[in-house]
C-alpha cells in the first residue's frame, strides 16, 4: 500500500498535466490488451498456411480445382484464411478482374480489423512527452514564480523541490510514449507479417485460378475437384 500512496502522491505533485498523461497512459493499456485479445484469438500456425498453399500450386499444376476442403484445418479456423476462402471460392468462376477486385476488398477489410487502434496509439505516443514537457514548464514558471514573491532570493528548498516537482510530468509522459511505441511497433510487425501471408495466398488463388483456365481452354481439364 505504500507504494500505491506513493504513485497517487506524485500524481498530485504533478498536477492537472499529470493526470491527462495517467488517462492517456489508460486508454493505451486499453487499447493495447485490446489489440492482444485479438491477435491471440485470430492467430494461427504459418507452417499450416504454408503447407495448405504447397497443396493448392500442386492441385492446379495437375490440372485439377482447389477443393474448398483444402482450406478446412482447425489451425486456421479461427485466423482469416476462411474470409479468402470464401470469397475465392464464391468468385473464382467470374472473370479475372471481378475475382481480384472481391479479394481485394476482402484484404482490406481485413487489414482495417487488424490496424484497428494502431492510430490511436501512435497519437498518445507522439502527444504523452509533450504534455510531459508541458507539464514542466509550467511546474518550474510556478516555482519560478515563488521565488519571485519571496523578493527574488534564492531558497535551494523552495527551487528544488520546484524543479523536482516539474520533472514528474516529464517522466509519466515519456513512460506513456515509450510504452504506446512500443506496444504500436510489436502490433504492426505482427500486422505486416499477416499481409505478407495474405499476400501470399491471394497469389497462389489467383494463379491456380488463371491456371486452370487456361488448361481448361487447352484441355478442357479443370472439371476434377479435390
Amino acid at each position: 500500500m505504500n507504494g500505491f500512496y506513493y504513485f497517487i502522491d506524485l500524481m498530485q505533485k504533478g498536477k492537472t498535466v499529470n493526470y491527462i498523461i495517467l488517462a492517456l497512459y489508460v486508454v493505451a493499456l486499453a487499447a493495447a490488451a485490446e489489440r492482444l485479445v485479438y491477435y491471440i484469438a485470430t492467430g494461427y500456425k504459418r507452417g499450416v498456411l504454408n503447407t495448405v498453399l504447397q497443396e493448392c500450386r500442386m492441385l492446379y499444376s495437375r490440372g485439377l480445382q482447389i477443393g474448398e476442403d483444402v482450406f478446412n484445418k482447425k489451425e486456421l479456423q479461427k485466423s482469416y484464411i476462411p474470409m479468402l476462402a470464401e470469397t475465392f471460392f464464391e468468385y473464382r468462376s467470374a472473370e479475372s478482374s471481378v475475382l481480384a477486385e472481391a479479394l481485394e476488398r476482402t484484404v482490406q477489410r481485413i487489414i482495417a480489423a487488424q490496424e484497428r487502434g494502431f492510430v490511436l496509439l501512435s497519437r498518445i505516443a507522439a502527444v504523452a512527452p509533450l504534455l510531459g514537457l508541458l507539464g514542466t514548464v509550467t511546474g518550474l514558471m510556478t516555482a519560478f514564480q515563488k521565488i519571485a514573491s519571496l523578493g527574488g532570493s534564492v531558497d535551494i528548498a523552495i527551487l528544488s523541490g520546484g524543479i523536482w516537482e516539474a520533472m514528474i510530468t516529464t517522466a509519466t509522459g515519456l513512460i506513456t510514449a515509450i510504452f504506446s511505441f512500443a506496444v504500436y511497433e510489436i502490433f504492426d510487425w505482427l500486422s505486416m507479417r499477416r499481409v505478407r501471408d495474405m499476400e501470399q495466398t491471394v497469389s497462389v488463388l489467383t494463379e491456380s485460378c488463371r491456371g486452370c483456365r487456361v488448361q481448361s481452354a487447352e484441355k478442357g481439364c479443370g472439371n476434377e475437384t479435390l
